[in-house]
Formats: C-alpha cells, structure tokens, sequence
C-alpha cells in the first residue's frame, strides 16, 4: 500500500503544550516505569463500554508518545465494529487490519502519518462478524510482523463489556490501559470490565481516568487525562 502523508497544517490533531497534552506526557513517564519502552511492546486501549474515550485516548496517546520519544510508533484500529480513527487522519478505512487477519492479504504497509516517526494501520473491510478473525495464531503471526518493524504499538481495541475481541487481542499485547469516563461511567460496569480482562489473565498496567475536569473542575477548564496505578 502506497503511503499517505497527511498534511500537518490541515490536521493538527493535538497541540502538545495543551493542558491535555501535559496529562499524557505524564502518563507515559509513569507507564514506561511499568512497562520497559526499551523493549519492543504493544499497548491494549479499552474501557467497559462505548463512549468513554478509548478511541480518542489513543490516537492523542499516540501523538505524545512519537511527538517525546525517539521510536517507531505504530497505532492500530483493532475496533473492526466501529472504526473511527481512519476519520481523524483523513485516510481510508481499507486495506487495514480485517484484511490481513481474514487472508485477503498477507502483510499491509501501514499509512505514514505527518510524524515521521508515527504509522497508522486503518481497521480495514467491515465483516458482520469480526471477531470470527481474530485467531490467535493468526493475530501473532501479523503482530510479530509489525513488532519487527515498531517499537511501540498502540492498539485501539472495543470495550470489553458489550464485546469479546479484545479478549482475543489480549494474546499479542503485553500491557493494558483501561479507560473510566470518570463521574459517568457506573463503578459496578467499570468493576464489570475489570473481572472480564482479569478472567483471560490480562496484564492491567494502569487505569485512566477520562473527564476529570467536570468531576474535579479546579484541574483545568476542559476535560483531560489522568492516570491511576493498579491495585
């Protein structure tokens, strides 16, 4: 697939100076401490259900990351049932990663980003039932690839409550970041998410509180991160 470059002056996604930006930079020092950045690793993005900002999480995440470190970032859509961050950069949906799980390809170059240092892998062709691609063998064998070639992968996947693929993504990454709508989010659903992701033994590295500002507003005026150690 021939790479796309997004222009910077047309997508200016995330200003780093932004109070937003500060949060993330935070999480990152406190998550290369749990998780060895100067190893190849694959970061899991999820929550309990829809609406608590996985999926915006990890493309500015992503953004910080490549904008503060000197390595090849790779953020994957692994939400095949509802795709969104090929609309943040402007790109097609397809080919993505549905296309190399299901076989109609074997290996898609991912789409270069206005960061040199930052690629993005669409989620690919919509199929009606997703998660009959996610083999485990399959899913190693396409991540081992991709791990080969980055060293961070940040992998956007579906909450976990309404849907079972990230159980299954759970097999190729080495870390989680669980996202809480924080003062909206019910605590027994989050609790809900937490047992699930604990039952396949996932590695729950950190928990993120999404929307403070409007449950702690002397933060700062609008919304932002912040970062929880796991118990």
């Amino acid at each position: 697939m021939k790479g796309i470059k997004v222009a910077e002056s047309r997508h200016k996604i995330l200003d780093i100076e932004s109070p937003m930006a500060i949060e993330l930079r935070r999480i990152m020092i406190r998550l290369n401490r749990e998780l060895d950045f100067d190893r190849k690793r694959c970061v899991l993005i999820t929550s309990a259900e829809r609406g608590e900002g996985k999926s915006l999480f990890a493309l500015n995440f992503s953004l910080v990351l490549s904008s503060h470190m000197k390595k090849k970032i790779l953020l994957v859509d692994g939400d095949m049932r509802r795709p969104v961050q090929h609309s943040a950069f402007d790109v097609p949906i397809t080919p993505g990663l549905s296309d190399v799980l299901s076989g109609s390809v074997d290996k898609i170059k991912p789409i270069n980003t206005y960061l040199d240092n930052l690629d993005f892998l669409p989620a690919g062709t919509m199929f009606d039932q997703p998660s009959h691609l996610l083999d485990t063998k399959k899913m190693e064998t396409v991540f081992g690839q991709y791990k080969e070639d980055y060293d961070i992968i940040i992998l956007d996947c579906p909450p976990v409550v309404p849907v079972s693929d990230t159980l299954l993504f759970n097999e190729v990454a080495d870390g989680i970041l669980y996202l809480v709508m924080a003062g909206r989010t019910p605590g027994v659903l989050s609790k809900r998410g937490i047992d699930i992701l604990k039952g396949v033994g996932a590695n729950i590295i950190g928990v993120v509180a999404n929307n403070l500002a409007e449950v702690l507003p002397y933060f700062y005026g609008h919304k932002h991160y912040g970062y929880g150690r796991k118990k």
